[in-house]
């Protein structure tokens, strides 16, 4: 085991933890997407890309949730490049794409949509994301509408003005994160967020190693210089003091000029000032048009906890998205 996930692993029921990767995951891994770096903003961003059928075949976006990275996907985007071409997205920040001089939701949705164009697909794709990604989809899909043809956002939770809060705000300083001495030392103290055991400790190890970053005494990475060498995390901490949600997404969500839907992990967690039950009401008071999909045996990291059952609820919704002609708009 590379990580214990923050002690959070001893919380699976006995006999429950699988450490050994099965075939199914060994044989997704192997099918290696193609590598693709597009300029932006003095920086550069980074997207995977995974080739379906033809060219001509339905096309599939994925992003990941906050300080993950696109290889959250590389065991899912092959369970679904038999029917889609797919790509998986690096946030500003995050994962391989360059850090920013500055973050806001409107500079992640620009970045979104330049990843999206550079992927040249011959028709408009879905876009499926997760958990602060899904916030940002939400930005995206608002001012981009036009370039894409449906939305489903996974265990982000769009809460009424009464229950909005802050709390990356309130993040008034940064700090580098911590530089540890081996690559090893660092995947050990690698832990989701939020924080919750995952069965599946293969996929947990999986992540943490493709989490961490090599850093040499005096490298910038768009920062001060640092007085450390060894291994860190690829996220950028300065993202988060002052990034602004907003109050508006009920009414971006009510307004989006797009097919929706939404997803869940039936085991995932409350907030501060609503349970899930109730925020997901609120969504469906919203938009009831968008069908839910709750995953048994899941909590936040949807993808994690069930990756067949998570793709084949991708799959699904794009079949019902085909059949009533969203990608032929």
């Amino acid at each position: 085991m590379k990580t214990d996930n923050g002690g959070q692993q001893a919380l699976v029921a006995d006999g429950e933890l699988i450490l050994q990767e099965p075939e199914w995951f060994k044989q997704a891994i192997e099918n290696k997407p193609e590598n693709r770096f597009v300029a932006f903003r003095n920086s550069e961003l980074h997207y995977s890309y995974w080739a379906g059928p033809s060219a001509e075949s339905e096309n599939l976006v994925l992003l990941h949730g906050d300080g993950a990275h696109a290889h959250w996907f590389d065991f899912i985007a092959p369970l679904l490049t038999p029917y889609y071409n797919v790509i998986a997205l690096d946030m500003p920040g995050m994962g391989e794409s360059g850090w920013l001089d500055a973050y806001s939701r409107e500079i992640m949705a620009e970045a979104i949509i330049t990843m999206i164009r550079d992927a040249n697909f011959v028709s408009k794709p879905a876009f499926v994301a997760h958990s602060f990604g899904g916030m940002l989809s939400l930005i995206t899909a608002h001012h981009y509408a036009a370039e894409l043809a449906a939305l489903m956002i996974c265990d982000f939770h769009v809460k009424s003005p009464e229950n909005h809060y802050e709390w990356y705000g309130e993040l008034e300083s940064w700090r580098p994160t911590r530089v540890y001495d081996s690559r090893a030392e660092a995947e050990a103290r690698f832990r989701l967020m939020p924080e919750q055991p995952c069965a599946n400790h293969f996929i947990v190890d999986y992540i943490a190693s493709h989490s961490v970053r090599e850093i040499h005494q005096g490298d910038n990475h768009r920062r001060a210089a640092s007085d450390a060498a060894g291994y860190t995390w690829k996220f950028d901490p300065s993202i988060y003091p002052g990034f602004t949600v907003g109050r508006d997404l009920p009414e971006i969500y009510k307004a989006l000029p797009l097919p929706l839907a939404a997803m869940f992990g039936a085991d995932s967690h409350d907030f501060d000032k609503v349970t899930r039950v109730d925020a997901i009401a609120h969504m469906q008071s919203l938009r009831p048009d968008a069908p839910h999909y709750d995953i048994s045996g899941a909590r936040h990291h949807i993808m994690l906890d069930q990756p067949r059952a998570f793709a084949a609820a991708i799959n699904g919704q794009m079949q019902n998205w085909k059949a009533s002609g969203a990608f032929n708009k």
